[in-house]
């Protein structure tokens, strides 16, 4: 009504009231339909989807990219997404071997062991000479205190071990006459200890997983339990003892080695694992006990063990 209103107002201003009222009723309908034209002659323009658009845009030249290479483009954003993936899990904590559960972790020790020892005799005892290996065991728990992360780990226990001492020795040793064409005569006994280590153990990264090698290092207090003499009735050094009257022991309370060891130890779970090495345990002191005999005690060992 308000356009109506404003094109009657117009046209009486122009001077159009002079004209017939035919001719005022077309120019109304004229404004009429001029008016609906406006409010109904809008255009929607509706976007096309964004993947579409994505598919649909050109090159640059008016040619849109070949399929193919969309796809090829996708695939090495996979191949791009994965790679990283694996090596932030490569970066994580986790993919390396299980830190410890705990401060200290136990364990215990089965060790099959080649032991042998040297001999070098002076004065009376001239011409002793070691007498082979043998094998014997040695078995205890074991305890590591991890000091550092879990790099370093201080590694003690307590091991029952049986070392072999065993000598060739002259025939005329221990004879009131001398001999020249006496036999030779040999001598072994069974040493046992009470050994008690003291090493630190580092670990290096995993070799496959679940499992890490480690490095030890250290040393041993050798505590004697008891010396045990075998075949007494063709032991030279036995017999000789016997001779002069009541039995001594032939060697010293106590010594000291060297322990050196290598391994790896695989984890089964959060709270065990098992291990498997080789150690090497050397003799620093002499365990003879006769002033002029010199004899160390020597021992490679494979280290089975289960820590818990």
């Amino acid at each position: 009504m308000s356009v109506l209103l404003e094109t009657y107002k117009f046209t009486k201003k122009l001077g159009f009231y002079r004209l017939s009222k035919p001719a005022i009723a077309g120019i109304l309908l004229l404004a009429i339909s001029l008016t609906n034209a406006h409010g109904q002659g809008r255009v929607t323009v509706q976007e096309p989807r964004k993947s579409q658009r994505t598919a649909d845009e050109d090159d640059g030249w008016g040619q849109s990219p070949p399929r193919n290479r969309t796809r090829r483009t996708n695939d090495e954003e996979r191949t791009s997404r994965e790679t990283e993936r694996v090596f932030r899990r490569i970066q994580e904590p986790d993919i390396d071997y299980a830190p410890p559960q705990k401060l200290i972790e136990m364990s215990f020790r089965v060790a099959p062991s080649v032991t042998f020892n040297t001999a070098e005799g002076f004065g009376s005892y001239a011409g002793f000479r070691k007498n082979g290996a043998a094998l014997r065991m040695s078995i205890g728990p074991s305890i590591d205190y991890f000091f550092f992360k879990d790099r370093y780990s201080f590694s003690s226990g307590i091991w029952y071990t049986i070392h072999r001492s065993g000598y060739l020795i002259p025939g005329q040793f221990g004879q009131p006459v001398w001999d020249p064409g006496a036999k030779l005569q040999r001598s072994v006994y069974n040493l046992q200890y009470l050994q008690l280590p003291a090493s630190v153990k580092m670990y290096a990264n995993n070799l496959f997983p679940n499992a890490r090698f480690y490095i030890q290092t250290g040393g041993l207090i050798n505590i004697k339990l008891a010396e045990k003499p075998l075949d007494s009735d063709h032991n030279g050094l036995f017999q000789y003892a016997e001779d002069n009257g009541t039995y001594s022991r032939q060697y010293s309370r106590g010594s000291l080695s060297l322990l050196l060891g290598t391994g790896i130890q695989y984890r089964l779970n959060q709270s065990q694992a098992l291990i498997l090495g080789v150690s090497y345990q050397r003799g620093l002191t002499d365990v003879a006990r006769a002033r002029d005999l010199v004899s160390k005690n020597h021992t490679v060992s494979l280290d089975l063990g289960l820590k818990f």
